[in-house]
This record gives C-alpha cells, structure tokens and sequence, in this order.
C-alpha cells in the first residue's frame, strides 16, 4: 500500500499483506505489554513470533528499533525506581557481550546459541524454583563485580546474537539482590535501556539498519506506546506475589519457546 509513494527500497514491509502486518504489528503490542509489565522481555517473544514472517535478522533489527523507542518511554520509572549500585555493577560485562555478540550477529547463524541460551534460562530458573540460589550465594560471592560482570558478559553476548534474552538471563540473580518488586522492575528498565540503545549502536555501525527498518519501527511505533502503557498499568495493580508467580512463568514459557525454535531449525 506504501509502493506508490516511496522508491521501492523504502517501501516498508513490501513482501507482506496487510494481514500479516498486522500481525507482526500485534505481536509487537504484545511483547510491549511484557516490557511494560516486568520491566523487560518484548524482544524475545516478537523475534520469535516475527521471524515466520520476516527474515531473522530483518526481525531481530526491527525489534531493536522499537524496543529503544519503548524504552525512551519507561526508562524514567526506572531512573525512580533502580537500584543503580547493581546497574552500574553489570554495566561493563553487558558492554563487553554486546561487542562481542554484534561481531557474532554479523557472522553466524544464532540457532545453536538459542538452544544453549533455552538450557541456560531453565537451569537458572529451577535454581530459584527450588530456592538453591540463595544456598549457593552463602557459600559463594554473587554479590561481587566478577560475578555480575561474568553473568552479564554470558548473558549479553547471547542476547545479542538472538535478538533477545539477555535479561532473562540475568533477571533471577537481579531478583536475589534487589529488594522489592518495585526495584527488580526499575533495574531490569535501566538495564533493558543501557542494553537496547548500546546495541542499536553497535548494530548501526555494521551498516545492517536498513533505511526501511527506520519507517517500519515509526510505523510500529503507537502499537509499541500502547502496549507498553497497558502493561505499566497492569504492573501498578499486581500485588509483589503475583508479580513474581507471573515473572516465574514469564521465564519458564520463554524458555520452551526458545527450545522449540532452536530444535525447529536444528532439525
């Protein structure tokens, strides 16, 4: 519907009908509900849904664009609400796994990755499941900077290969030494922010960000806004229990589907 106006390289999602725009414009509002929510978690779920519908790499890039886009608008609750000393503690593993992770994205297929990053996200899950995690920090130093940086460093490389995950895997060690449901979600924005703007510009200068992939994210952008509001909302009447059943399923759900498109392309 766009070809009669723009040459047609900026034609954006040209090889889709408007049905199928309209779901990847859906998959995004539902994602943006999971960010809004948790702080966190839209990429995933959208790369995952999108790339039946769209290249992997034009899915993952796409997400990347509105993903800094919904960020711009929740980073203020987590400017209030981090705890910035855990922030700035991961912060250098998290730049040293998106340099890493871009010169992966660019090189190689992400499909044995997922897989590892799936058996990742489950181990760490049950660990909490079962309350391990916290036997394991009274024997061991979590809390110290090598710690945080190797966790982030594994997480961000891994999450940038896959479009997404990189605070799915960090979320159950920033669940130990955060407070409160209120700056778990804060901290994993603040994160999620640092995370989705430094990639973009990691990405951009591989010159992989086509000029289309800029009007498709302006496109998706009131669904993004829309999404992310409604799950800021949802967030605000959640008492702490529920929000981290809710986070406890988030995390186990994502990493069956990570498992299942890993398994689907493998085999």
């Amino acid at each position: 519907m766009f070809s009669q106006f723009l040459p047609s390289h900026l034609v954006p999602f040209a090889e889709l009908s408007p049905w199928l725009i309209g779901a990847v414009a859906l998959a995004h509002f539902a994602g943006f509900f999971i960010r809004g929510a948790f702080g966190f978690g839209s990429n995933m779920p959208i790369v995952l849904a999108t790339t039946w519908l769209l290249s992997p790499h034009h899915a993952i890039i796409l997400v990347m664009l509105t993903a800094t886009a919904a960020q711009v608008h929740l980073m203020p609750q987590g400017v209030r609400a981090a705890d910035w000393r855990v922030v700035w503690t991961v912060t250098p593993g998290l730049a040293l796994g998106i340099v890493v992770g871009t010169w992966l994205f660019a090189e190689l297929e992400a499909d044995g990755l997922i897989l590892v990053m799936a058996a990742l996200i489950i181990f760490i899950l049950l660990l909490d499941r079962f309350h391990l995690i916290e036997r394991i920090s009274a024997l061991l130093p979590i809390r110290s900077p090598l710690t945080a940086t190797t966790l982030a460093a594994i997480g961000s490389t891994a999450g940038t290969v896959c479009g997404g995950g990189t605070v799915y895997f960090l979320v159950v060690y920033f669940k130990l030494v955060c407070r409160t449901a209120q700056a778990l979600r804060g901290t994993n924005i603040a994160i999620s922010g640092l995370f989705v703007i430094t990639r973009v510009a990691a990405i951009a200068v591989t010159g992989l960000i086509a000029p289309r992939y800029l009007i498709e994210a302006a496109l998706l952008l009131p669904v993004v806004i829309l999404g992310t509001w409604s799950g800021s909302r949802a967030f605000h009447r959640s008492s702490p229990e529920r929000f981290y059943l809710a986070l406890q399923i988030l995390l186990f759900l994502a990493a069956l589907a990570l498992i299942g498109k890993g398994l689907f392309a493998v085999l």
